[in-house]
């Protein structure tokens, strides 16, 4: 079987979210920089601006799935699982807002091993479904 990846659905109001965190996380430390009067706590806190808006664009584009040889990688920017197939007990549609490496409300709960379970917004999901050998129960 040859390996095949999938992108993670994006939810307009995920983007629009992300934008007004970076942007006032921005303006924020930008004003606390002003404020500090001081170059090396004005540098740091740069710096911190730059490192929270690169995690959060890393988090929005680099989250996707991959199935190769048996197994489920997930990847959601510097975040990875790794989920055996065989170990899947049961997949099911969900519109749950807890956090997990999905973009979207649209989403697939995998259930596997040992009460284990993760949340997945595959924009494919049909081919998702079928990648993993699938069916989602409602």
């Amino acid at each position: 079987m040859a390996t095949k990846r999938f992108k993670s659905k994006i939810d307009r109001w995920f983007v629009l979210l992300l934008v007004v965190l970076i942007v006032t996380e921005i303006v924020a430390i930008g004003a606390a920089a002003i404020q500090a009067g001081d170059p090396l706590a004005t540098t740091g806190l740069i710096l911190t601006a730059i490192a929270v808006a690169a995690l959060l664009v890393w988090l929005m584009l680099g989250t996707h799935y991959t199935v190769d040889r048996g197994i489920l990688r997930i990847v959601s920017g510097p975040l990875r699982w790794k989920v055996t197939i065989d170990q899947i007990t049961s997949v099911e549609a969900t519109k749950s807002p807890l956090s997990s490496p999905a973009l979207s409300l649209d989403r697939i709960r995998i259930r596997y091993g040992k009460k284990r379970r993760i949340m997945v917004s595959p924009a494919d999901k049909a081919g998702f479904l079928k990648a993993i050998g699938h069916d989602v129960s409602s």
